[in-house]
């Protein structure tokens, strides 16, 4: 430990005497270090630890129903009761969904749309979760429909709306319209289950007439419940996937109109297909990918400053050896440098992760829904760091210490003797981890040039309507005890009175907004002379619109016609079918006069759409039903007007149609369609703004080790530069020797890199969007750039080594 603690202190005099390369070193591995401590504690935020507040959290599976055609969906709540009393893996299953409420604290007040959690009665039992205020809702035998309206509190609710105060309990909110008593508020640091929401209320299963009345808690096809369990001690997850596969197929057997085809699927929580993590994961993945080649080409830069300093202290690690210093004793004083280096490095990228912890926020585009989101710096993000500096110091002190401890007493020792420095050996060492940077900074480049082509093309093509001057405002007549029936009504009258406003183009409406997070619609149909294939799906998504809905938002109609104020109740049922509907199934034909049944009920279709996007930009396309909004009683609608106007004055125009229909009616969100897409993108643009960011960093890493080799390889030739200008090189063959040089490293390492890049394409591929991960003109501006920065880096030194005065290089010898 005397040793130690002695190597370490002669390591920090040593950087003391070389400030400036200490302090490159230490911001190069700081900027690595940080990146991907950076990029950990979001993972860790979102895969890792996805469910703060919950005991044992990592014993929690998430349970998916899987459909006919391989699509994941959410179950039923007849299935979930089943799995919950038949499985022999579990120890508890819960079920759950997301909904969005009308609260006010009296039924007369303004409602404010809050956004929780409907959970079976066993929730907070099986996570683990106590109250940190009253009580949490527990199951009871033979409990039925709106048996239990009670309501937990969610703790940010409790403090924005109710002040923190403590006399909540037993008091009686309204959702939708229906009075429920507080029991309880949820713990701080509990967000629920839904990953990247903070839930703001829990109420009971047994209550989804009141919150959820759209939905069937009866029916056994796949509806609305998220399943979620908790593995007994020493199951795992294949034995749990095993048991819970037999249990789906025998609900097959049992229920073959409800559950033909319907399987099951097992996953981690942070593979669910629900919740913020189903976007991010893949985009966090790259990143990770992409922060650790950005510190890789830091070491690599470090390692070639290590060599090069080993090369000025040739003469001292020759005294040393001199003195009986082992090879092994030499070798560990320059890795304890390392090591002070790689420390210095860590302090500075925890500095910097404490500030980019919190950046992921920044990426989050505003939102309707409580984000929730536990983001920071804890012990395992500082475990991480300190792991990771020390394995970078080792990384990048190495080479250079194993070179440096090679000592040559003779030559080094020899009195006048030119201190020619390295030998071809560590010239060779030092290309190739140039090259190494080269070829890590070009598939850097490649994946942000590629990010960048994708978001482009995907604002650009957009999803297949136009949101330009389009408001979106929602209304949710529940609260206001409205029927299906006057619901409809009114949203007639709404529509009709927004759109004599001056400005005003077009008006419709719809339940669902196009790639929005929250709602969506899937049914079972039959195909009028149509026989499915064995286990083929025939589950459609689907959307009610209103008329005009193609003319608002601007979709072109391939055939047929829109909906029109004459499919009302009474009418003809009719529907419009997208494209890709058409082609499945009735190819070679419009589609026009088919029959297609949907909740057992026959419909014409009077209409072919074009296709558009439903759920996510880079989706196939897939078959879609739209449903007319006159035919279908709702209390829900999402109105849709275009106008030439201001998105201000439209939102002001429609609260006031609203409220001139009814004084208690207002819109529970507004916005312009327009921004609801750009959030729909945040993902892509997360991964394409950070990827450039660091793939630019990685470029830079890389020219200056480009210049730092040619520098340090002019500094050594001045003598054969000096030579080659006295016997009449010109200055044109000096500058040609030195950018050859570096331009033949960088080519070899683009090439290199672009072969990998096509190697890893299909990695991306989850990523891009109208693009192909091969895509030829990004290979092209990538190795443009590549060759344009090494050729700068080496111009730097070229032009010293043109300036060479012969006669001082030769006198200088």
């Amino acid at each position: 430990m005397d040793t130690l603690l002695q190597d370490m202190r002669y390591g920090l005099r040593m950087l003391a005497k070389a400030p400036g390369f200490a302090a490159v070193a230490v911001l190069t591995l700081a900027l690595g270090i940080g990146g991907n401590a950076t990029v950990f504690s979001w993972i860790r935020t979102v895969l890792l630890n996805p469910l703060p507040g919950i005991a044992h959290a990592d014993q929690f599976i998430a349970v998916e129903s899987v459909m006919p055609g391989g699509e994941y969906h959410t179950s039923s709540y007849p299935d979930y009761k089943d799995y919950r009393d038949r499985n022999n893996v579990f120890s508890g299953l819960i079920g759950f969904e997301m909904a969005g409420v009308d609260m006010s604290l009296r039924n007369d007040a303004p409602p404010e749309r809050v956004w929780g959690i409907i959970a079976t009665e066993n929730y907070f039992d099986v996570l683990g979760v106590q109250a940190a205020m009253g009580r949490t809702f527990h199951p009871v035998p033979n409990q039925g429909l709106n048996s239990d309206p009670y309501v937990v509190l969610g703790h940010g609710l409790w403090a924005r709306r109710f002040g923190s105060d403590p006399r909540v309990l037993g008091r009686t909110v309204h959702l939708n319209g229906h009075p429920f008593t507080v029991i309880g508020v949820a713990p701080q640091n509990f967000y629920g289950t839904i990953v990247g929401i903070n839930a703001e209320y829990f109420v009971p299963m047994m209550m989804q007439p009141q919150i959820l009345p759209g939905e069937d808690i009866e029916e056994r096809w796949p509806t609305f419940v998220h399943i979620m369990g908790r593995l007994k001690p020493g199951v795992t997850m294949m034995q749990g996937q095993a048991e819970m596969a037999t249990l789906a197929a025998d609900f097959q057997k049992e229920y073959p109109n409800a559950e033909k085809g319907v399987g099951v699927f097992l996953t981690p929580v942070w593979g669910a297909h629900y919740g913020v993590q189903d976007f991010l994961r893949s985009v966090l993945g790259f990143l990770m990918v992409v922060a650790l080649f950005v510190l890789l080409i830091g070491c690599v830069n470090v390692a070639n400053l290590l060599l090069a300093r080993a090369t000025s202290r040739e003469r001292e690690i020759a005294i040393r050896a001199a003195l009986g210093a082992s090879r092994k004793r030499l070798m560990r004083q320059l890795l304890i440098e390392s090591l002070l280096l790689a420390t210095a490095g860590g302090v500075g990228g925890v500095l910097l992760a404490l500030w980019g912890a919190n950046l992921l926020a920044f990426f989050l585009p505003p939102m309707h829904l409580p984000v929730g989101l536990p983001l920071g710096v804890d012990r395992a993000v500082l475990a991480f760091t300190v792991i990771l500096s020390l394995g970078t110091g080792i990384v990048f002190g190495l080479a250079p210490a194993w070179r440096g401890s090679r000592a040559e007493l003779n030559q080094s020792l020899k009195e006048g003797s030119r201190a020619s420095g390295a030998g071809s050996g560590t010239h060779r060492l030092r290309d190739l981890l140039v090259v190494s940077e080269m070829v890590l900074a070009t598939v850097l480049l490649m994946g942000a040039g590629l990010l960048l082509r994708s978001l482009h093309n995907a604002e650009n093509k957009g999803p297949g309507f136009n949101s330009n001057h389009v408001t979106v405002a929602a209304f949710d007549l529940r609260a206001t005890d409205y029927t299906g029936p006057q619901g409809a009504l009114y949203f007639d009258h709404l529509i009709e009175r927004i759109r004599a406003y001056p400005g005003v183009e077009s008006v419709s409406s719809e339940l669902w907004v196009p790639l929005w997070f929250t709602g969506r619609g899937y049914a079972g149909v039959q195909i009028q002379g149509y026989t499915p294939k064995p286990n083929e799906d025939m589950g459609i998504d689907y959307n009610v619109i209103g008329p005009n809905y193609f003319h608002t938002l601007q979709i072109p109609l391939m055939n047929g016609r829109d909906f029109s104020e004459q499919d009302r109740t009474g009418a003809p049922r009719v529907v419009i079918v997208n494209q890709t509907m058409a082609n499945r199934f009735w190819p070679g034909a419009n589609g026009l006069g088919h029959q297609v049944q949907v909740g057992g009920v026959w419909r014409t279709v009077v209409g072919v759409a074009h296709d558009i996007k439903y759920h996510r930009m880079n989706e196939d396309a897939r078959p879609f039903i739209y449903f007319p909004q006159l035919q279908a009683d709702g209390t829900e609608a999402n109105i849709l007007v275009r106008a030439a106007i201001p998105t201000a004055a439209v939102i002001s125009d429609v609260r006031a149609a609203a409220k001139s229909l009814d004084t208690k009616v207002q819109p529970i969100e507004t916005d312009d369609l327009e921004g609801l897409l750009h959030v729909s993108l945040f993902a892509n643009r997360i991964a394409a703004t950070l990827a450039s960011v660091l793939g630019a960093l990685g470029m830079l890493l890389a020219a200056i080790g480009i210049y730092g080799v040619l520098s340090y390889s002019v500094n050594q030739r001045i003598r054969e530069i000096g030579i080659r200008i006295a016997l009449g090189a010109q200055a044109k063959d000096v500058l040609r020797l030195v950018v050859g040089h570096g331009l033949r490293l960088a080519a070899f390492g683009a090439v290199v890199g672009a072969l990998i890049s096509i190697l890893a394409r299909r990695g991306m591929s989850s990523l891009l969007f109208g693009i192909s991960a091969t895509d030829p003109m990004t290979f092209v501006v990538v190795l443009c750039v590549v060759t344009l920065a090494a050729a700068l880096a080496a111009y730097i030194p070229a032009r010293r080594a043109m300036r060479v005065d012969p006669i001082a290089a030769l006198r200088h010898e």
